[in-house]
């Protein structure tokens, strides 16, 4: 991600033709996504290895201290300084392993396929071995990236219109000896020398764009009408603007997110990571054609908010990843280091960064008591900290990483929830913590933090200067407003598509804020009483409670309503009508705009026998092996393992079901039984263990 101090220098650039010269076109001095513009002439000079190269793969190793890199082998092409093979590694912070991942905001990350400039080190990174590799200078200023169908090349701050020999002298002070020919620039290269006239007579246009404003990593679908594109996409590309850097290089969509290709209408989905790892952003949309003409739009689509997706290395699927309840009170609890404790005016600004969101979107956050380590570390806490001397790259002044856990769900389909989040900020940096006003030199600290809780939240960047996740933010600006149709839509989006629904991966989920526990419970001659609880409430008006019998398919239905603003946050409904049976019960929190935000059910029953152990419902079963009900009083979350045995203790088959604290309905599918008797013996993660018969009919 990057979130710099930049004025969007290119994010209308549309159709431009730039000149035919290699000179870097330069924004002014100024900040962005946390990092500040280093002097080319420095960079070279600072690193013994300057190569021109391509990123052939990707693959993830954990370090014995738990974090998460990412080995890449490079084909070399040029060497610029100092002396490489032809191929050699590159770690990068972050990456995947299995079904775990780490991301860190305002880091490299290369993808194959990608080219580039590279300004290279001996690697340093904390728990991996010296000489295991070279790493990137600066992180994302150490890479000067291609887009080898231009011939054109970008960095975080600057552009280059044209790859020759000015543009490397202008980037390493020197000529280029050549190790390896890099036939995909040569081809581009002389693609722009080309006369005009030995272009296609019929060039491709584009018509249209619909919808023009959509969101990015939702599944929504761009619709591109025109001519010229062709019949089939073969080699072709559909590519938006990226939002990481303001539009300065084009993201190009990922094979899997083209729906249909003709040569009057392409439709696609729109990536919050494309190809290259970067958001699409709001611009102009360009198309190539498979014998590689492109054409731009005259019109632009606008990306009002983009969440993350988490791509699963195996299969490549792409998720949104979900908030879970890992306090035990709802949500998430962050604890502040002891330097930045000690820092009030911090701590303060960032508190009223994390209430921003909390209030405006419902996002469960809370801080609790300070860490007693330090540091950016997979150990369970959530941290805020400053850093200590070299643990951010060069002139990176702060970063957020996103620790996600995924699972495989039984249809094939893959989930992701975020697991840890810690951020970190450089504390020799001109910061103005408020709660006034940055001067002209300084970094609005709760702008920043305002913005990097957006990530946390699972936001990426945007192309939009009036909203927080806007990539860019100018020394001396403030800018601590949710913008409500991008930043609070998003952060919403999120929540109620996948942080407040049901269980991720055997992880309850996460309590829409201020609401912090429930619970209901059946007496006889009374009803069900129905309990909850918040802390420091804020956008909620109101409670509605609803009730659904056993089979939920068959509807909720409204049983009460309690106004807000309990004085000690304890809340307490009597359904006097509660019916026999198991029941559930819900809880949906009123916003001040009349919607809606709901909480996981709880179950409850008039069945004293309820809490004895494993329940099947039906049994005596019958049938060709349909799923089989079962009843479980959970006393936390956890897993049962269920196995199936004939009457004479032969193992059948089983499954492992996830379940949640309190009355659980569960299915499983037995394995293939004949009529006869048979039992269920059952396991519980947290302890308990039983035996309960089983009846097969004919």
């Amino acid at each position: 991600m990057k979130f710099l101090l930049f004025l969007c220098l290119a994010s209308g650039l549309g159709g431009l033709v730039l000149p035919a010269r290699a000179q870097a076109v330069a924004p002014p001095l100024e900040t962005r996504c946390l990092l500040v513009p280093l002097d080319p002439a420095a960079r070279a000079a600072r690193v013994p290895l300057i190569v021109e190269a391509e990123v052939l793969d990707a693959d993830g190793f954990r370090a014995p201290n738990g974090r998460i890199y990412t080995r890449h082998r490079l084909r070399v092409y040029k060497q610029l300084k100092g002396t490489a093979p032809t191929e050699l590694t590159v770690l990068t912070e972050g990456g995947t392993v299995g079904l775990d991942r780490q991301e860190l905001t305002n880091t490299l990350r290369l993808q194959p396929g990608q080219q580039g400039v590279f300004f290279l080190e001996r690697s340093a990174f904390a728990g991996v071995p010296a000489g295991a590799g070279w790493a990137v200078y600066a992180s994302e200023q150490g890479f000067v990236q291609y887009d080898v169908r231009t011939a054109t090349a970008a960095e975080p701050f600057r552009r280059y219109p044209l790859i020759g020999p000015e543009f490397y002298q202008t980037i390493a002070g020197s000529s280029p000896r050549e190790v390896t020919p890099n036939a995909a620039l040569q081809t581009a290269l002389a693609r722009r020398a080309a006369p005009a006239a030995a272009a296609r007579p019929l060039a491709p246009v584009i018509s249209s764009l619909l919808p023009q404003s959509l969101t990015a990593g939702t599944g929504a679908v761009l619709t591109i009408s025109g001519s010229g594109f062709g019949a089939a996409r073969g080699s072709g590309a559909v590519e938006f603007r990226n939002a990481d850097d303001g539009g300065s290089t084009f993201v190009r969509v990922n094979d899997d997110d083209y729906i249909s290709w003709s040569d009057t209408r392409i439709q696609v989905r729109v990536p919050s990571s494309g190809a290259n790892g970067n958001p699409a952003g709001t611009g102009p949309v360009r198309v190539t054609t498979s014998d590689q003409q492109p054409t731009t739009s005259l019109t632009s689509v606008q990306i009002v908010y983009a969440v993350s997706n988490v791509q699963d290395s195996r299969t490549k699927q792409r998720a949104v990843p979900a908030h879970r309840n890992q306090n035990s009170t709802g949500g998430i609890t962050f604890r502040f280091e002891t330097s930045f404790t000690a820092n009030a005016a911090a701590s303060a600004a960032w508190q009223r960064a994390l209430a921003t969101w909390r209030c405006q979107t419902g996002i469960n956050w809370e801080v609790g008591e300070p860490r007693s380590g330090r540091g950016v570390t997979e150990d369970g806490e959530n941290a805020v900290g400053f850093d200590n001397g070299t643990e951010l790259p060069t002139n990176v002044l702060g970063r957020t990483t996103s620790y996600y856990r995924g699972c495989y769900l039984p249809n094939g389909t893959v989930s992701f929830y975020v697991q840890e989040i810690d951020m970190q900020f450089d504390d020799a940096t001109n910061w103005q913590f408020g709660p006034g006003n940055p001067t002209v030199s300084q970094l609005d600290f709760e702008s920043v933090a305002v913005h990097e809780l957006g990530h946390a939240q699972q936001l990426s960047h945007l192309i939009l200067p009036s909203a927080v996740m806007h990539y860019a933010i100018a020394r001396g600006q403030r800018s601590r407003t949710l913008a409500a149709a991008s930043d609070i839509a998003g952060g919403r989006y999120v929540l109620r598509n996948r942080s407040f629904t049901a269980p991720v991966c055997g992880v309850a989920p996460m309590l829409p804020a201020p609401l912090t526990g429930q619970s209901a419970g059946f007496v006889a001659g009374i009803g069900t009483t129905v309990q909850w609880s918040t802390r420091n409430e804020c956008f909620v008006s109101g409670f509605v409670v609803e009730r659904a019998p056993a089979d939920t398919t068959a509807g909720w239905r409204q049983v009460g309503t309690v106004a807000a603003g309990a004085a000690n946050g304890q809340y307490r409904f009597l359904d006097a009508q509660a019916p026999a049976g198991l029941s559930y019960y819900r809880l949906r929190l009123q916003r001040p705009d009349n919607s809606l935000d709901t909480g996981p059910p709880v179950g409850v029953t008039d069945d004293a026998t309820a809490s004895a152990g494993l329940q099947i419902f039906p049994n005596p079963i019958a049938g060709d092996g349909s799923p089989i009900g079962l009843q479980y009083l959970g006393t936390a979350a956890g897993t049962l393992t269920v196995r199936f045995y004939d009457a004479v203790g032969r193992y059948l088959g089983g499954s492992l079901v996830n379940y949640q604290l309190g009355l659980n309905r569960l299915t499983v599918t037995p394995p293939a039984l004949r009529a006869g008797y048979y039992l269920v013996r059952w396991n519980d993660s947290n302890g308990a263990k039983g035996t309960t018969p089983l009846v097969k009919l004919d």
